[in-house]
């Protein structure tokens, strides 16, 4: 735990008493003094940007880049000289290639902003005269030139962990940057102070613009931010405009699961299923269940990597590192062959995947499965990472076991395995799948009831994930060609958001992390936001398991051969904006805006970053909504409900009959085209 110090309020007395100077100060006086300007220092290493002088220079920057590439996050600002923050920086040593396309980007200021000079929102901020712009400069980009939607946040006072008169910039929630891209965040002269004046670059900063004759002291700095000047005058933003600059490349997150999901069809065999027994029996389904593997694991060290390991792992040629094997367990619900004759190549299925506290027969308890049933589609359920009888998974005994797993899953205090928890998912997934598409799983006749061999078709796959199932599955989805696409139900995105407003289940993941931070006094908590240092700490450490950042690889920018795929997601939400507390409403909806999905309409519930991706809501016809995604390849919406009384909203598809049955005609519909097609509630 950190230690817990005292933060004298007079720490953050500077603005009141500057509110009572004397009004006296002559014209002249003013005129005199030094211009507001940013504040970019070019330090002779960066050991001297530790501390409080941190954003001294601004964070990302390719300065801030070893001689191998990997972002360098050594003297972050700890006030409380927390362990968790000094375990944090250190795990990001020669971890990270490049700077997270979602995380804050931080610059500071000699005076206070005027917060009205601001571009008022994302879309303002894609103007050429917006005084804050980050473009893409990468000259092997697609989207060279291109100016980037940005949220803005400007703070004066200083703070527990930002120091005073900082500027935060987000990349759009949504919106992540381009991989492995190089972008400049710049802020023009068109910002003022609140005396009214603009700012001027620093003068390390006016050497590195070539505003002033160059010195030893900028060197390094020019050399890392190589030809960005150049590209900004292309752009059309001249030298002469800027009064500050960041210029930095982005690292992919998704590459280490696309090699992994790649190599795992060569180094492991496609799974087999064994011991398959008749269990459960009624009029429109039969259900069986069994063993099967081997299923992979690329995750070292030793399970459930409560302190340390967890990582993938690859040899000196870039090749993943098979762990070790293990099997599971499941369970398959499969028509009944009277009400749904067999087709010739067996029953199409769904893949489930099921949130934290269940297990492989959560197709039953949520009566997913017999749904399904009723529209003839099999579907199979097993035991998600530390559930069941999987490795390293809580005992039964445990009376927190719920929310415990979930520690065990997201794993604050580890962020080697926080951030591969969900890719290893993804991989179970990927090798689940294999089952039908490979190995061709039967059902034999001496077991099932019909006495005959039931078959299920690995060419009509499909998925169905819910919460931690459901943030597996744009993982999967992304990586793997197995599925035609799926559902996904309570499916959150951004890390930021669930770190700061996932409340269930308890233990919640938001109160750990502010007794974790020591910001538990209200007033110092109003800090921690989407844009604090800390929390963007946390993103990019967990970017490569965060389904934001492959949502965009599923309909809008699929893998190399991959079809598009169709999506169906539900959103539990009220018209007061009140909801999922499992799930976030928020980091629900900027998945669904990463997608590419348009909200359903009649919405309940307005999505701010939808009108700036230029995503407007769509009306479902009767006949249903066919290939409205990717050139007309592809289906999907979000789908809001209101909660059940009495219910959260992140239970909306099992608990909502429209839900329910838009999710089975979508996934039905999506079995008999690749398309797929969205019926009306």
């Amino acid at each position: 735990m950190p230690r817990r110090f005292t933060v004298p309020l007079f720490l953050f007395a500077g603005a009141a008493l500057a509110s009572g100077l004397s009004a006296a100060c002559s014209s002249s006086a003013e005129a005199s003094s030094p211009p507001p300007a940013s504040i970019f220092v070019a330090p002779a290493a960066l050991s001297e940007l530790s501390g409080e002088a941190y954003f001294d220079h601004p964070f990302p920057s390719d300065l801030r880049r070893d001689e191998t590439g990997h972002a360098v996050y050594e003297g972050f600002y700890s006030p409380f000289e927390s362990r968790l923050i000094a375990d944090y920086v250190k795990a990001t040593k020669g971890l990270l290639r490049g700077f997270s396309p979602a995380a804050a980007i931080h610059l500071r200021f000699s005076a206070d902003v005027d917060p009205a000079s601001l571009p008022a929102d994302p879309g303002a901020a894609k103007s050429p005269s917006s005084s804050v712009q980050l473009v893409d400069i990468d000259p092997k980009s697609p989207e060279r030139g291109k100016r980037r939607p940005i949220e803005t946040s400007f703070r004066a006072a200083k703070g527990v962990y930002i120091p005073k008169d900082t500027l935060a910039v987000l990349p759009m929630p949504g919106a992540p940057l381009l991989p492995s891209t190089r972008y400049a965040l710049v802020v023009t002269r068109a910002l003022r102070s609140t005396d009214g004046r603009a700012f001027e670059p620093s003068s390390d900063l006016a050497e590195v613009l070539g505003e002033t004759p160059p010195t030893s002291k900028t060197e390094k700095v020019r050399a890392a931010y190589g030809d960005a000047v150049t590209e900004l005058a292309a752009a059309g933003i001249p030298k002469g405009d800027v009064a500050h600059l960041t210029v930095f490349t982005t690292n992919d997150p998704t590459d280490e699961l696309f090699r992994v999901v790649d190599a795992m069809k060569s180094q492991v065999k496609a799974p087999v299923a064994r011991d398959i027994v008749a269990k459960d029996q009624a009029a429109s389904y039969d259900v069986y269940e069994g063993m099967y593997g081997p299923t992979p694991s690329y995750q070292a060290g030793t399970v459930p990597f409560a302190q340390q390991g967890g990582a993938f792992t690859f040899d000196d040629k870039g090749v993943p590192v098979l762990q070790g094997t293990f099997d599971v367990r499941f369970a398959i619900v499969i028509p009944n062959a009277q009400k749904c004759p067999e087709p010739e190549a067996g029953y199409p299925v769904v893949i489930y995947a099921h949130g934290t506290g269940g297990d492989y027969r959560s197709i039953m308890s949520k009566s997913v499965g017999p749904a399904l049933a009723e529209a003839c589609l099999a579907t199979v359920g097993t035991d998600q990472i530390f559930h069941g009888t999987r490795p390293g998974a809580p005992p039964d005994s445990d009376p927190n076991k719920e929310g415990n797993t979930q520690l065990l899953f997201f794993n604050l205090n580890n962020p080697t395995a926080a951030r591969t928890n969900g890719r290893q998912s993804a991989v179970d997934v990927a090798q689940e799948a294999r089952l039908f598409t490979e190995t061709g799983l039967v059902v034999p006749a001496a077991v099932a009831r019909s006495g005959k061999d039931v078959k299920l078709d690995g060419k009509r796959v499909t998925f169905y994930g819910h919460s931690q199932g459901g943030l597996n599955g744009p993982l999967y989805l992304a990586a793997d060609p197995s599925s035609r696409g799926g559902v996904l139900s309570g499916t959150g995105s951004l890390i930021t958001i669930a770190l700061l407003e996932k409340t269930e289940p308890k233990p919640s993941v938001a109160g750990a992390l502010r007794v974790l931070l020591s910001l538990t006094d209200p007033e110092e908590g109003k800090e921690l936001d989407l844009f604090h240092p800390v929390v963007n700490l946390a993103q990019a450490m967990v970017d490569t398991t965060d389904p934001i950042h492959y949502m965009g690889r599923i309909i809008q920018r699929p893998r190399e051969g991959f079809a598009p795929k169709s999506i169906f997601e539900t959103e539990g939400i009220g018209a007061d904006g009140v909801g999922d507390s499992y799930a976030p409403p928020h980091g629900i909806e900027v998945g669904a805006v990463a997608l590419g999905l348009p909200r359903q309409a009649p919405g309940l519930w307005p999505i701010r970053e939808a009108k700036f991706a230029g995503l407007g809501d769509v009306t479902v016809p009767a006949d249903g909504l066919v290939g409205n995604l990717a050139g007309g390849k592809a289906s999907g919406v979000l789908a809001q409900y209101a909660p059940k009384p009495g219910s959260d909203g992140h239970f909306v598809a099992y608990d909502v009959p429209e839900a329910k049955s838009q999710i089975v005609k979508f996934l039905r519909n999506l079995a008999d085209d690749p398309r797929g097609k969205v019926s009306p509630p």
